[in-house]
């Protein structure tokens, strides 16, 4: 794995991961990561100032199946990957601009 460019991100699953494939496409899961700051010390409520980070991630291929077979919302995951960016505009919409993590590997926390 090349690791121009990666990023390594440690956070819960919004939702189950969307599985897709269609006729002659490639298989794709997708799912959003939910990423909390630390607790200050144990036992403490979280630094309402803090952020939380929610990042939209794809995944390709057999790792698609393997993902969409495994995870459900709420579980640790570490997801390493490369944000990759798109633009995307729906018929009578304006532009947006996508930002997705392509993930190259996941594994869950225990």
């Amino acid at each position: 794995m090349n690791l121009t460019n990666h990023v390594t991100l440690i956070g819960s699953l919004l939702r189950d991961p969307e599985f897709h494939e269609a006729p002659g496409a490639l298989a794709r899961a997708k799912f959003t990561l939910l990423q909390r700051p630390r607790l200050a010390e144990p036992g403490q409520p979280r630094d309402p100032q803090a952020k939380q980070l929610t990042v939209r991630c794809v995944v390709w291929r057999d790792l698609a199946y393997k993902t969409a077979q495994t995870l459900r919302a709420n579980d640790r995951v570490i997801v390493v990957g490369q944000f990759t960016q798109r633009v995307h505009q729906p018929p009578g919409e304006s532009t947006r601009l996508l930002v997705e993590l392509t993930a190259e590997a996941i594994g869950t926390l225990l």
